[in-house]
């Protein structure tokens, strides 16, 4: 995993390719109820958007980007593996981008898990090619207990925890 000064550097200049298909993404995955991403970035797939969203990142350029394309979010400097947050309190986690930095996806798991509401939703997207990544359900399977893998755009592949 990058550290946080990679990232600041990479979220303090205008990043076209992270939003090139937050809008696809965003209709495959239709969060619901109370948000929070783990790995949020500048948040610009919430731009438009009107939802209860909590942010995590530990890059603060990233906070700060965030805060600029989302300003009704709440938005937290912690690491996606130990938010920090109550347990039990979110309808949907999201991890977009976020686990291809990973090889054991353990950690992330359990945070989100613990982060979920009985019945929420965990899903995430996996890039192909990204990180030498060969995504298949098979390789994701191997992974994690995924509920579902599907393909959503260009090289984006969307799964459900």
């Amino acid at each position: 995993m990058r550290s946080p000064e990679y990232w600041n550097k990479i979220w303090s200049r205008k990043y076209e390719r992270y939003n090139r298909h937050h809008q696809i993404i965003w209709d495959a995955i239709k969060p619901e109820g109370n948000i929070v991403d783990l790995g949020c970035g500048p948040a610009v797939m919430y731009e438009g958007k009107k939802v209860s969203l909590i942010g995590v990142d530990w890059s603060e350029e990233a906070l700060k980007q965030a805060k600029l394309h989302y300003p009704w979010g709440v938005f937290i400097l912690a690491t996606a593996g130990n938010t920090g947050l109550p347990s039990n309190q979110f309808d949907t986690v999201v991890m977009l981008g976020l686990l291809d930095y990973f090889d054991d996806w353990t950690e992330l798991l359990i945070e989100a898990r613990r982060l979920l509401k009985k019945n929420g939703r965990i899903v995430a997207t996996l890039l192909q090619g990204f990180n030498g990544h060969n995504w298949t359900e098979d390789t994701a399977r191997q992974k994690a207990n995924i509920k579902s893998f599907g393909h959503i755009a260009g090289g984006w592949y969307l799964i459900e925890l």
